[in-house]
Order: structure tokens, then C-alpha cells, then sequence
């Protein structure tokens, strides 16, 4: 799979070589001792590529899934809805609905008293058929389907009420709430608040392993010095020198769930931001990053899962489908086919075969989508 893909994408896999290998200094020990600050501690460089490539393949299967459920769209709504025919135990709703939609000072006035006759019709019929023949073979006659008992009136009734008192959930006013889907739509638009949020002092993302905060720090920041950094279980406190060579929190607050703060790495970007990247201790979705900041409606997120955190049979699925889906688009074999193919060519010609003497060909052989 691996070398077929290079074969047909050479030159990007020889850019993304020249890319890692170029960058010598990427591989530099961070050494204390040294005056130079080259390179980075042990593990650093991989947790950030690693972080980097998680995130970004997040975002390209979110693309997928989205262009996936437009094609789904457009299929639903080629198909003509089938009518619906009404139940029979539900036929008092529909006489009910028939006859209040009488107007009688509208054109369509004549219409609607002919659908009420024919409602009335079937009450007539369907009182007919409720009656029922007691022991005596004395007839007794059954309420009809379109009456109404005061019992039934004041179970009615009461359950208008109950459906009034009812309050409605906050939930579903956030949902509503179009300041919120319009500042939710913003911050999944941004890489940096990709199913987070953007805030004044700072902005963050997450995948459902780990969180990403970049903290905004003035342009004389350039050096890592000038930069503390402390980490809790769930806590956060980012600090950087002010112009007058003071030290002061950017950043101070406790974390709405807690972290590996031994997994936990920061990185400056000299006169931008610091980068902190925490490794959470559950698989969950934050909905806020500190417990005093405003949460956002994580039902709004993009809930997918980078394929490197399957497991391996999953990924060997996902792999096969993604492949399945080039070749689709190539008019080329599927994978089942290819494997289809190969068997068939080695009976092609043995004894016995229908095909002895004859060249390979395929196409003489309708392979479904299950294989053989």
C-alpha cells in the first residue's frame, strides 16, 4: 500500500523528506550547559510533529465526513418520498384535522365540507362496526371512534398543562442561540481554536487526547528566559517579562479537567505566542479550558478521531476504503476485485477450466461488491 503510494505520489514524498531531513537542528539536543540554545530537550521535537500532524489530520477528515454527507444529500433528495397512508386507530386525528379546516369565507369553502361529509361517512361506518352483541344477543353500542368522554376531556386537559410547565432546557437555547453558532462557526474556522475557543489572552484547540494553548506574549519576548511556564494536574500559570523587566501572569487559572503535567511541553515563538501543549488524563471533549472562562457547546465540535489512534485493524479498514475509493474514481479494480482477479487468472487455464485455451479476460466474470 505504502510503496504503491509512493510510486503514484513520488514527488510529495520526496518534499516531505526534504522537509525533515533539511532542518538539521531539529534533531540538536537542547544542552543546559551550553551557552548556544540549539535544538530541544529530549522527545520535543517528536511531541510537536506528532501534535502537529494529529491535529491537522483531524481537520481532513472532518473534510471527508462532510463531503461524504453532502453526496449522501444529494442521493436523498433524488428519492421521491413515499405518501403516507394513515392507521386505522388513527383515523379520529385525521377526521379531526378535516373537519376544522372548514372555511367558510373562503373559495375553497365547497371543498372542505366535502371532505367533512366524508369524515362524517366513516364515523357513521365506524360507529356501525363498534357495535357489540352482549349475551342476551342484545346489541350494545361502543362510543365512536370520534367521541369524547369527560374522563378523556380532563386527561386532555391535564396534560396541556403539565406540557406548559414544562421549562425548556438550556441546552437547547444554546443550540438556538445564533451569537453562539456564530462565534462556535468562527472558532472551528481557525486552526488555533479548531474545536476550542479564542479568548483575549489566548487561544485553544483540542483532539480528544490533548489540548493546544497558544498564550500571547508582546513582540520583546523573543528569548526563552523571558518566559515561565508552571503546570498542575489541573492547573495552568503562564508568566513573561514586561518592558521593564518585570515578570508578569499572563495566564493563571485552574483547568476544567485534569492533565499529565509530566507529559506537558511548551515552545516559544519568538514575539507571537507561547505554544503549551497538555496531554489529558481522560478522553473527553473540553468544553471550556479554565473553569472560569465560558464553556462552548461541544455537540458543535468536530467529535472525529485521527487515524493513528485506531487500532490497527481499524486503520488497515480505513486504509483499504481510501484506497477502494481511488481506484473507484480511476475506473480501475477495487481491492476484492484485484484479489478476484489474481485467483481467476491462475484457474484461467488448468484442466477443466471452461476457459483452457483462451485469454485472460476479466470481464467474461461479474465480480460483485462481496467478492466471490
Amino acid at each position: 500500500m505504502m510503496n504503491l503510494w509512493i510510486k503514484e505520489n513520488g514527488l510529495k514524498a520526496v518534499c516531505l523528506v526534504l522537509i525533515v531531513c533539511f532542518r538539521t537542528d531539529f534533531y540538536d539536543l537542547l544542552d543546559p550547559s551550553s551557552t548556544q540554545r540549539v535544538g530541544f530537550p529530549p522527545g520535543v521535537a517528536k511531541k510537536i510533529v506528532l501534535s502537529a500532524f494529529k491535529k491537522y489530520d483531524a481537520i481532513a477528515t472532518n473534510v471527508r465526513k462532510q463531503k461524504l454527507a453532502e453526496r449522501s444529500k444529494t442521493a436523498q433528495s433524488d428519492e421521491k418520498p413515499k405518501d403516507k397512508v394513515p392507521e386505522v386507530g388513527r383515523i379520529e386525528e385525521v377526521i379531526t384535522d378535516k373537519t376544522t379546516s372548514v372555511n367558510t369565507d373562503g373559495p375553497e369553502t365547497s371543498a372542505s365540507l366535502a371532505d367533512s361529509n366524508v369524515a362524517k361517512s366513516i364515523q357513521g361506518n365506524i360507529c356501525k362496526k363498534s357495535a357489540a352483541t352482549t349475551s342476551d344477543g342484545h346489541e350494545t353500542s361502543t362510543p365512536a371512534a370520534g367521541a369524547t368522554t369527560n374522563e378523556q376531556k380532563e386527561e386532555i386537559k391535564n396534560k396541556e398543562s403539565q406540557d406548559k410547565d414544562k421549562p425548556k432546557s438550556n441546552e437547547s437555547d444554546e443550540d438556538c442561540d445564533p451569537e453562539l453558532l456564530r462565534q462556535q462557526k468562527i472558532f472551528q474556522a481557525n486552526p488555533e481554536s479548531y474545536n476550542g475557543a479564542i479568548r483575549d489572552a489566548y487561544s485553544w484547540s483540542q483532539s480528544i487526547t490533548d489540548v493546544d494553548v497558544r498564550v500571547n506574549v508582546p513582540k520583546h519576548i523573543i528569548k526563552g528566559k523571558d518566559v515561565a511556564v508552571e503546570f498542575g494536574k489541573k492547573h495552568l500559570k503562564v508568566s513573561c517579562r514586561d518592558a521593564e523587566g518585570q515578570m508578569v501572569t499572563v495566564v493563571d487559572g485552574d483547568l476544567i479537567w485534569e492533565c499529565h503535567k509530566d507529559e506537558c511541553v511548551w515552545s516559544l515563538v519568538p514575539g507571537e505566542h507561547i505554544h503549551v501543549n497538555l496531554e489529558k488524563v481522560e478522553e473527553r471533549w473540553w468544553d471550556a479550558l479554565l473553569t472560569d472562562e465560558p464553556k462552548i457547546n461541544v455537540r458543535k465540535i468536530d467529535p472525529s478521531r485521527p487515524i493513528t489512534d485506531l487500532d490497527d485493524e481499524a486503520q488497515a479498514k480505513v486504509e483499504e476504503l481510501m484506497y477502494n475509493e481511488h481506484q473507484k474514481r480511476l475506473g480501475l479494480p477495487l481491492s476484492h476485485e484485484k484479489k478476484v482477479h489474481e485467483m481467476l487468472e491462475k484457474a484461467w487455464d488448468v484442466e477443466g477450466s471452461p476457459f483452457k485455451g483462451q485469454p485472460f479476460d476479466p470481464s467474461k466474470i461479474n465480480v460483485s461488491s462481496g467478492g466471490m
